[in-house]
């Protein structure tokens, strides 16, 4: 199976090399454009925790090569740098590997949602701009249909898990309960979204959304009962809020040391609880050195979502099963490609020789037209002695000049003679 996946995830890389392979949703298009100098088709998944080509090349010389020069010549960072923390999975491995992904398995935070409608992007917008075809195409498709029938039919993915939850349950670790502390949510995005919707679940009263588009931060808030400010207030913001949460999808810092330290200074010490969960990060990790700040950012969710994920094991093994059921159907689908065109050259020659005998034999009745009922039925009799030698001939001599035995079990089943054998038996 000629299907290969290169890329690196959480497990593999730290974030310091995620963030710099990161490839956003308006960057997606002239990734996949380079890609196509490596290889003739590819998706490219990049998510918050991993970055991943699929591809599929019936010459698969060297294509593993070729996809990490891609991702060398792309980020800037040498193949020496990358090749330590990449993984490699062909054919079954890479069907298991995607299928897991697309369904939360492999996710930081076990059952999450997201990453299946982040594969359904990937995958649409290589497909719209000719990135992908025939098999791949089919495995995308496949691995779609397995992720909606695993949280459909499993409880995996229903306790609205996810890594904007998973950075509220880590505030509420920290500081308890949440219901009393001013909350600054850094982005209105998607994330962000979650992570206000997290927040307004856990009882917070005091929730403060910012973002560079100021419409976008009035929307979530008047949504949620929170309130709006302007991203130009982020200083005075910092200045009065208990947490802060970025989510923000901003390629550079959001907040740098000296931000922080000013205002630090305006909070007479009372401490700063700030969680990063955007890739690239938002916040300068040297604001980490600063007293009376706590500083984690998404690899600190590890330990989090690790701890909540110990009651689902009995939901994980039911939907790893699944992926390797679907795996092997997959397997089975893509053997039967192989199949199709001999079939269909086989139905091709027996009809070219059904045709050639009809139109001998429908010429001999209309040359001595009007004929009578018996010489029809000799010319009837005649045409289909002819297709059953000329069907069986290369078959005939295949099985005369190779006799081994395991090749006439082989004819035998082919030709279903003993099943054939056994209903006469029967009647």
């Amino acid at each position: 199976m000629s299907l290969l996946v290169l890329g690196l995830n959480h497990h593999t890389a730290p974030l310091e090399l995620r963030e710099r392979l990161t490839i956003d949703k308006e960057q997606l298009k002239d990734a996949l454009a380079q890609l196509s100098k490596y290889a003739s088709q590819g998706v490219i998944l990049s998510t918050c925790n991993r970055l991943e080509i699929y591809s599929h090349e019936e010459d698969e010389t060297d294509l593993a090569g070729r996809l990490a020069s891609f991702l060398a010549e792309t980020s800037g960072i040498t193949s020496a740098e990358l090749d330590s923390h990449l993984y490699r999975y062909h054919g079954d491995e890479c069907v298991k590997h995607l299928f897991r992904v697309t369904c939360g398995l492999d996710s930081m935070v076990v059952g999450e949602k997201q990453v299946l409608g982040q594969v359904r992007t990937a995958y649409s917008v290589a497909s719209e701009w000719g990135h992908v075809r025939g098999p791949l195409s089919g495995l995308f498709h496949q691995a779609l249909r397995t992720a909606r029938r695993i949280h459909r039919e499993t409880n995996i993915g229903s306790h609205s898990r996810s890594v904007s939850r998973a950075g509220v349950q880590l505030a509420r670790g920290l500081l308890g309960d949440l219901a009393q502390q001013q909350v600054l949510v850094i982005g209105a995005g998607d994330a962000g979204r979650l992570v206000a919707q997290a927040l307004s679940d856990a009882g917070v009263r005091r929730m403060v959304v910012t973002n560079r588009t100021h419409w976008r931060a009035e929307s979530l808030a008047k949504e949620l009962g929170g309130a709006a400010v302007p991203f130009e207030d982020l200083p005075e913001q910092l200045a009065v809020a208990d947490v802060v949460i970025s989510s923000t999808g901003s390629p550079e810092y959001v907040l740098d040391q000296a931000q922080v330290q000013q205002a630090m200074v305006n909070r007479d010490q009372r401490p700063l609880l700030i969680i990063d969960i955007a890739v690239p990060r938002d916040i300068d990790p040297a604001v980490g050195g600063l007293d009376q700040v706590q500083l984690y950012d998404i690899d600190a969710l590890q330990m989090v979502s690790e701890s909540s994920a110990a009651g689902m094991q009995q939901d994980v093994d039911q939907a790893e099963a699944m992926v390797d059921e679907r795996t092997q159907e997959f397997r089975e689908w893509w053997d039967s490609l192989d199949v199709v065109p001999l079939i269909a050259a086989i139905r091709q020659q027996a009809e070219e020789i059904r045709r050639n005998e009809v139109a001998k034999t429908v010429g001999k009745i209309k040359s001595q037209w009007p004929a009578d009922p018996d010489q029809i039925a000799e010319y009837l009799d005649a045409m289909t002695s002819a297709l059953v030698k000329k069907l069986l001939h290369q078959p005939t001599v295949f099985f005369k000049e190779n006799r081994d035995p395991d090749r006439r079990q082989l004819a035998r089943q082919l030709f279903n003679l003993d099943g054939g054998t056994r209903r006469r038996g029967q009647k």
